[in-house]
């Protein structure tokens, strides 16, 4: 069974929403898309851009949404194959460092488990 990995993700206090959007969205995932790292280790890796005025909608209908940016969502063979991109070179020296362009690190939140699917419409 594989891993699936799950990140919140908050943009940098001084950049807006489209402009984490943009950076992350275009340029960070075709620099991460780039490294054998990734190639190797991810099986599986989406991005969610969280639309604010579907948020602001849920917040008016009185539903809890979450004051995040984006979402990640991975799926590896095992977590350790997710935990070897942080400390691989490649990443270090590419990836890392433009995420300072958009991420605010403080605020990320990261969950891990095993995916069951439960409900699937059909198509």
């Amino acid at each position: 069974m594989t891993v699936k990995i799950i990140a919140l993700l908050k943009r940098r206090p001084d950049i807006t929403h489209e402009q984490f959007i943009e950076r992350w969205g275009e340029n960070h995932a075709k620099i991460l898309a780039s490294l054998d790292v990734t190639k190797r280790n991810i099986i599986r890796y989406s991005q969610l851009h969280v639309n604010l005025q579907y948020t602001e909608t849920l917040k008016q209908a009185g539903r809890p949404a979450a004051d995040f940016d984006g979402v990640v969502e991975m799926e590896v063979e095992k977590l350790d194959d997710f935990l070897e991109i942080f400390t691989d070179e490649g990443y270090l020296k590419v990836a890392y460092p433009n995420e300072d362009s958009f991420l605010d690190r403080t605020s990320v939140q990261i969950v891990a488990g095993e995916p069951f699917m439960k409900f699937e419409r059909d198509v």
